[in-house]
């Protein structure tokens, strides 16, 4: 029996832009882990249903239905996997850490959904254990019960978990793409105020050059300075170019 628990903290902030590209493709992994439980779910059924009829065009034998039950485990242990993974844990420990506390969040925010997940964990193990001695009629309860659950909303309980995380994740991606637009915005009037003291610098250059030459030898230290702060005023200038094209490649704003 699989209990229904809060899950820990939500994922912390912080991370790098590559650690968070990462981040976002192992979410859309656990999404599709836990949108499987559909399939698990009928393929449960399906290799209950085999054991519990003999199939009177063929024989069959004690070596397929130990396959069978093989693979109704199979389907069970990843249905408890996902029960477990939408209240925040994942029993492999493949899963990472924050995104657990993500889909866990998602859980606890839809407590309904989750002990949908943790009961159809439980009537495939009872299916499990009934495919396990053979008890017919056990078997056909436990299938029963499985069936009309299954058909009763819980497939369209996982298609609504899913669409909620895809949902928190397309949020969480727009309002990245919203904040890197206001720091390229933040940036660019930083540049633009750094290009109006590149053109001071370099009108001041202008003028000592001008001043250097009227004083003759007298002048040729600030014709030096002047020389140099015209080369800053150049450099300024270009970083500033290329700082622009930079934002625009980034946010796809024309400089």
């Amino acid at each position: 029996m699989i209990n229904v628990a809060r899950p820990p903290a939500t994922a912390s902030a912080g991370v790098t832009n590559t650690d968070e590209m990462q981040f976002f493709a192992h979410r859309r992994s656990a999404i599709d882990l836990v949108a499987t439980t559909r399939a698990r779910a009928i393929r449960s059924a399906l290799f209950g249903a085999y054991l519990f009829r003999t199939n009177p065009l063929s024989d069959d034998s004690e070596d397929t239905r130990a396959e069978w039950r093989k693979v109704l485990r199979l389907q069970y242990d990843a249905l408890v996997r996902a029960a477990e993974l939408v209240q925040g844990r994942d029993p492999e420990g493949v899963i990472s850490r924050e995104v657990c506390n993500w889909i866990g969040s998602h859980g606890a925010a839809h407590p309904q959904h989750v002990a949908a997940f943790v009961k159809m964990a439980d009537l495939t193990s009872a299916i499990v254990d009934a495919a396990n001695t053979d008890d017919a009629v056990v078997l056909e309860a436990a299938l029963r019960d499985h069936f009309f659950f299954g058909r009763g909303g819980f497939f369209e309980t996982v298609t609504e978990f899913c669409d909620g995380l895809w949902a928190d994740l397309d949020a969480g991606r727009h309002a990245e793409v919203a904040e890197a637009m206001a720091k390229g915005d933040a940036i660019a009037k930083t540049l633009t105020r750094l290009e109006h003291i590149g053109k001071h610098v370099r009108l001041v250059s202008l003028n000592a050059s001008v001043e250097a030459a009227r004083v003759g030898d007298a002048g040729r230290g600030l014709g030096v300075i002047a020389v140099e702060f015209k080369t800053l005023a150049e450099e300024i200038q270009r970083l500033a170019t290329t700082a622009r094209c930079d934002i625009a490649g980034m946010t796809g704003k024309q400089s």
